[in-house]
């Protein structure tokens, strides 16, 4: 049984990481939490009274003597928080981005490696069911090679969104939402991209970057882009792509749904109706007009999705054998993102090589 400790017990924690334990409580233990504000641990206590919380988080490491520590704190903490969990010889299941720079992310691969122990982020939502039963779909007779993806969002913000260190974070789309695009773009791809351009216009005039417009070009003709929108006045859509393959085309969308649908497909001329309820995703594969479900997500995918990554990050501990979503795998997505904005600021295309050559080396091969 992995004994884990938490680092940070804000929203990402109440909301997607304690549910997500609760789903593999047969595979750990909670032993310890902190955080500095005391409001946010008495919000703990109620929901976990046992729970041993603290402010001091070298204390908890000291107390709470954790196999595993969860850092969900915000970007600019994780270096130093890594390091020290590294350095107390705990494994870190880290929240994304992992750094607020390659260099940084280089230093916290380095130090893992050293110590020998691993450091997995929770870019989790490459296992949602809707994204693995799209992955499954890849390379089969019904839609054959991925040739093109595009991803967007319509999101607005409100004073909770904005609220505390997000709003002051001038490169915000894509390191606190874009790099989950990014991180899916890999996965359907599941290979490296060789340049991008990206463009980022901010007619308001905020601080953070409001608008993000990216193309990626991968070997061989494919690509890839991404809209990320957070001027739109119209319905939110949280996350929606879709893949074109050689044969059919795969839509996933991440978001609540609840419709009728009736009309007519002009060119046969023949009505067609559709009721849709969906709790948190899904995932359909489409041919013209006719199309079939793949999958769908419960009410809270991000903790189920965290819960199946962290399920594989404690199996393979006990295996020794090297986990999904590595710091250094992660430092990939990182590269990509840092690539989008020097090309936005420098009104060109970029070549992604440089960005994604690092020195650092995982301790075990990639299973």
């Amino acid at each position: 049984m992995i004994r884990l400790a938490i680092a940070g017990l804000g929203a990402v924690t109440q909301n997607i990481h304690l549910p997500a334990y609760a789903q593999i409580q047969d595979k750990l233990t909670l032993v310890g939490g902190c955080d500095v504000q005391p409001e946010t641990r008495v919000l703990v206590t109620k929901s976990h009274p046992t729970l041993p919380l603290f402010e001091n988080y070298e204390e908890m490491l000291r107390t709470a003597k954790p196999d595993v520590v969860a850092i969900c704190t915000p970007p600019f903490l994780h270096r130093e928080q890594c390091l020290t969990a590294l350095r107390a010889g705990c494994h870190v299941f880290c929240e994304k981005p992992l750094a607020e720079s390659l260099d940084e992310a280089d230093v916290i691969i380095t130090a893992a490696a050293a110590a020998g122990r691993q450091v997995v982020v929770n870019s989790q939502f490459p296992y949602m069911q809707i994204h693995l039963a799209a992955k499954a779909r890849i390379g089969q007779p019904d839609f054959g090679r991925l040739l093109y993806l595009h991803a967007t969002q319509t999101f607005r913000p409100t004073p909770q969104t904005e609220g505390t260190w997000r709003r002051e974070m001038t490169r915000r789309l894509g390191f606190e939402f874009g790099v989950h695009v990014f991180e899916l773009i890999r996965f359907f791809f599941d290979e490296d991209p060789v340049r991008l351009c990206a463009h980022m216009p901010n007619p308001v005039g905020s601080k953070s970057d409001v608008l993000n417009s990216v193309n990626i070009e991968f070997a061989g003709g494919r690509s890839a882009s991404i809209l990320l929108d957070r001027l739109s006045r119209g319905p939110e859509r949280y996350l929606d792509l879709r893949l074109d393959g050689e044969h059919a085309a795969i839509a996933t969308s991440i978001g609540g749904e609840l419709g009728f649908e009736a009309g007519l497909h002009t060119r046969e001329r023949k009505p067609f109706f559709a009721f849709n309820f969906v709790k948190g995703g899904k995932a359909v594969w489409q041919d013209g007009n006719r199309s079939r479900l793949l999958a769908q997500d419960g009410i809270n995918p991000f903790a189920s999705s965290t819960a199946y990554h962290l399920g594989g990050f404690i199996t393979a501990l006990a295996q020794n054998t090297l986990p999904r979503g590595t710091a250094l795998d992660h430092r990939k997505t990182l590269a990509l993102i840092f690539a989008a904005y020097d090309s936005a600021e420098q009104k060109r295309w970029v070549d992604l090589a440089p960005y994604l050559a690092s020195g650092a080396k995982n301790t075990l091969a990639q299973p």
